[in-house]
């Protein structure tokens, strides 16, 4: 059963006005309320709002006038600084909406048109009950739903931080490398582009679908990014998310810094909502998960304590 759609924009207009100013991982809106941002759109925001020097590289870029369809250096360095986050994966393309990368993949791999774009499935929400050693394991749900993987950062952790709660069964291949992945880049650029990664050979040896042409200084900026991701990887680690864990526990399961909602879909608007009355913003898609801010003081997530929703 699909949960009734979430209009973010309209939820946070009618309770704060427009949001005037994001930095690292707060929105300050026109009714002069600060919001904690737990959805960071989708993970885009992973490293903050204004994190690293990506900005200021678009905005070199710019001024530069490098915004045409002419060749430049940013190509070459924001393949360079996605292999250095996933070296296991030798093409990097970038297509102008995540449809684009979607169908670039499916085509690559042979498969229709329409497939979709689906979680790890470390991230889905079956894959928090404890199955115990023996019989069939009701994470079927989360292992056979087929479709084109969304890689994000962290999942690693998320991994590690599972094994003593699933079997063998479900664990087995779930973090070995993908054929072909579409990314959430660590840069929030509403409408910017999609990257995606291949490795091997496509479907009777075809190659990726080329590029879609995107402006070099939003390639450049990607590039920063990507090289910023390379290094916070080995800054943020369990110990940054596990002290949160008696705030949100009631409501999430946490794996690595990705919060999976404990309660129904159904019960999801109305706990959305609490969040956001509370100061708290989360993410407005059920199957989207929240994330734990890397800058963030635990008195913010106190007001978890007065429960927000029931399971």
């Amino acid at each position: 059963m699909e949960a009734p759609r979430i209009d973010l924009k309209t939820e946070i207009r009618k309770r704060y006005g427009t949001v005037r100013r994001a930095y690292d991982y707060h929105l300050y809106t026109a009714k002069g309320v600060r919001l904690l941002d737990l959805y960071q759109e989708a993970g885009e925001a992973i490293l903050g709002w204004r994190a690293g020097r990506s900005k200021l590289v678009l905005k070199s870029l710019l001024d530069r006038g490098v915004t045409g369809t002419f060749p430049t250096e940013t190509e070459g360095e924001l393949e360079l600084a996605v292999r250095e986050v996933l070296p296991q994966y030798e093409t990097v393309r970038w297509y102008s909406s995540i449809d684009r990368a979607r169908h670039a993949c499916a085509s690559w791999l042979g498969l229709w048109s329409d497939i979709p774009v689906i979680e790890s499935p470390l991230l889905h929400p079956e894959a928090s009950l404890d199955i115990g050693p023996g019989g069939d394991s009701p994470l079927s749900a989360a292992k056979d739903v087929h479709g084109i993987p969304l890689w994000r950062p962290w999942l690693d952790e998320a991994y590690y931080s599972m094994q003593d709660r699933l079997d063998s069964a479900f664990l087995h291949n779930v973090n070995d490398t993908l054929d072909t992945m579409i990314l959430r880049s660590p840069f929030p650029f509403a409408s910017g582009c999609t990257l995606a990664v291949f490795t091997g050979e496509g479907t009777e040896g075809r190659e990726p679908q080329e590029s879609d042409p995107v402006s070099p200084a939003l390639l450049g900026a990607l590039a920063r990014a990507w090289s910023d991701l390379a290094s916070a990887l080995f800054e943020r680690t369990e110990s940054e998310w596990s002290r949160f864990d008696r705030y949100i526990d009631p409501w999430w399961d946490r794996r690595g810094p990705y919060l999976i909602p404990k309660m129904r879909k159904a019960r999801y608007p109305e706990f959305f909502v609490s969040c956001l009355d509370k100061g708290i913003l989360v993410s407005p898609d059920y199957n989207v998960p929240s994330i734990i801010p890397f800058l963030a003081d635990e008195g913010e997530f106190k007001v978890l304590g007065n429960k927000a929703a029931k399971h």
